[in-house]
């Protein structure tokens, strides 16, 4: 008897799929042509990503190209690429402020990279190697100032930039003429890169030892 109960069992869900399929069938198909269509669509879009970005690349080698050529028409041509905000446009910035400070227009530099560091749609590392350059230009302009406002939101634990940005602000302080602070400066960075050279670190910057020992031993009088 009880073979009989799950044989009919059996029948009843069997006729029970049978309608659910019969009413949902449509449904069903399409959801799976949704997805077919999906993926079909993610693969283009990928394909057509790549070859954009191939095309922005030939175009933006093409554009230094014309730039090198052509120094007086740097500027327009590496601005029409900034202009079209396409995957190059931030390294065309930087090439705007290298034909700067090739044409020996450090004030333009300046401008420019200020403008890169406080860019909020500009990528971090973008704008922190901006902010970095421009504190360096900035000290090379006699702004010290500007240097330090640029260099300080670099400086905090973790972050890629902090060495560089320390010197940075120890250079504004020495060049505003407070060397007690940027002999305090110069000491503690000292320190941490002491201690980044006993961990083998490889991330110090080159040269940057050197540069700070130099300054400890002028503020050391």
């Amino acid at each position: 008897m009880a073979d009989i109960f799950e044989e009919v069992d059996e029948d009843l869900r069997r006729d029970s799929a049978a309608a659910l399929w019969a009413k949902y069938q449509n449904l069903v198909y399409g959801a799976v042509a949704l997805i077919i269509l999906g993926t079909a669509g993610v693969t283009g879009w990928q394909i057509y990503d790549r070859n954009a970005r191939e095309k922005a690349g030939i175009e933006y080698l093409q554009a230094l190209q014309r730039a090198d050529q052509d120094p007086k028409a740097a500027g327009e041509v590496l601005g029409a690429v900034v202009h079209e905000d396409g995957p190059f446009a931030g390294l065309a910035r930087f090439d705007l402020v290298h034909a700067s400070l090739k044409a020996n227009d450090k004030a333009k530099a300046l401008e420019l990279l200020t403008e890169m560091a406080n860019d909020a749609k500009l990528a971090a590392p973008l704008k922190g190697a901006a902010a970095l350059m421009g504190g360096y230009v900035a000290l090379d302009l006699g702004k010290a100032d500007a240097a330090n406002a640029l260099a300080t939101p670099l400086i905090g634990d973790g972050r890629p930039y902090r060495l560089s940005a320390a010197e940075i602000t120890g250079l504004a302080a020495y060049a505003g003429g407070d060397k007690a602070k940027a002999k305090e400066i110069f000491t503690k960075l000292d320190d941490e890169l002491k201690k980044a050279a006993e961990a083998g670190s490889t991330s110090v910057p080159a040269n940057l030892q050197n540069r700070v020992s130099i300054m400890l031993d002028r503020l050391a009088g």
